[in-house]
């Protein structure tokens, strides 16, 4: 009895959660692929760093806004902070889970913004890209004041995935940035370009928080 009311709680919150994510994935690639229709995205001029960089803001905007709309009902972000437990979440852990959700989108707006101006516009005009610039730098400020917020009201469980997540990052991809730096100047390795970097590294990022979230149960 006790085995069948914890598996009960699960079901609605991911089915929703599916569903959320599966109504993202629509929207954004019938958006995508009107704009490659219409000619305003040019995916021809794409390089892998930028189709890289494309998917994984596509994934970064989704995964926030799947986590916004879960907020906004206390009992579904409840089932986000336990599974199984039926304790909806208080408007504290509710705003806690709207400033990650913020965190994110941004994190995919910048990150995708570079790749669909200059997609917009060929050649880029250098007002347009000043004001590109400009934009990316507010996100930037306001995601690190975020990220600041979130580190001083989180409890010790998300401040120690998220000094996981950096610490691993870190010097995971440190030692492979110097292997490969090493292997380019011998010439053993093609050079890559700053964005090929930040690409990689945003890859791995997704991937070691994600890992890390579910080593903690948080995901």
């Amino acid at each position: 009895m006790n085995a069948a009311s914890s598996t009960r709680p699960r079901l609605p919150a991911r089915l929703i959660l599916a569903c959320l994510g599966l109504a993202a994935g629509i929207g954004l690639g019938f958006l995508v692929g009107r704009l490659i229709k219409t000619g305003v995205l040019a995916i021809d001029r794409l390089t892998w760093s930028d189709h890289g960089a494309t998917v994984i803001a596509a994934i970064f905007v989704g995964l926030g806004l799947i986590v916004a709309v879960a907020s906004v009902s206390p009992k579904l972000a409840g089932r986000l902070l336990d599974p199984d437990g039926e304790r909806a979440a208080t408007p504290a852990q509710a705003s806690l889970y709207r400033m990650q959700a913020l965190v994110t989108v941004l994190a995919g707006a910048m990150l995708g913004a570079p790749v669909i101006v200059a997609l917009a516009f060929n050649p880029l005009p250098m007002p347009v890209a000043s004001v590109a610039m400009l934009a990316i730098v507010a996100a930037f400020l306001l995601q690190t004041a975020c990220n600041l917020m979130l580190w001083r009201r989180g409890d010790e469980l998300m401040r120690r995935v998220m000094a996981e997540t950096g610490a691993v990052c870190f010097w995971i991809l440190q030692g492979l940035l110097f292997l490969w730096a090493a292997a380019a100047k011998l010439e053993l390795a093609p050079a890559v370009s700053s964005w090929d970097l930040i690409t990689v590294l945003m890859g791995f990022y997704l991937l070691v928080s994600s890992a890390m979230s579910m080593r903690r149960g948080l995901a």
